[in-house]
Parts: C-alpha cells; structure tokens; sequence
C-alpha cells in the first residue's frame, strides 16, 4: 500500500513540477512555442529602436543643417 501511495504522491509531484505527465509529449512543444514567442517580440522590439534612432539620426542631421 505505501508503494501505490508513493507513485502517486511522485506522479502528482512530478506533474506539479514540469506542468505535465511523464512521457507526454507536450512540454517540448510549448516550449519550442515560447522560445518563437520571445524571438518574434525581440525582434519587433529590435526594429522599433532601430526605428527611433534613425528617426533620432535624421533630425540630429536637420537640426546641423539650419
């Protein structure tokens, strides 16, 4: 009885730990998913600096030339 009450306090442990069942396949996949998830937002934060300082750059450059 205390093996069976083990497994399933382990199994239960386990679940709570990795948010999802020994074997199941879903962990890896949510995690590709998030992984693409930060890749995109860093590149649309990377291209909106990029943007504001060419913005920056171009009114530096008007402002010298006055």
């Amino acid at each position: 009885m205390a093996v069976i009450t083990l497994s399933i306090i382990g199994y239960i442990g386990y679940k709570q730990m990795y948010g999802h069942a020994p074997g199941s396949t879903v962990g890896p996949s949510n995690a590709k998913q998030r992984l693409d998830n930060v890749q995109k937002a860093a590149n649309r934060i990377e291209d909106q600096q990029q943007k504001s300082a060419d913005k920056a750059y171009d009114q530096s450059e008007k402002s010298e030339t006055q």
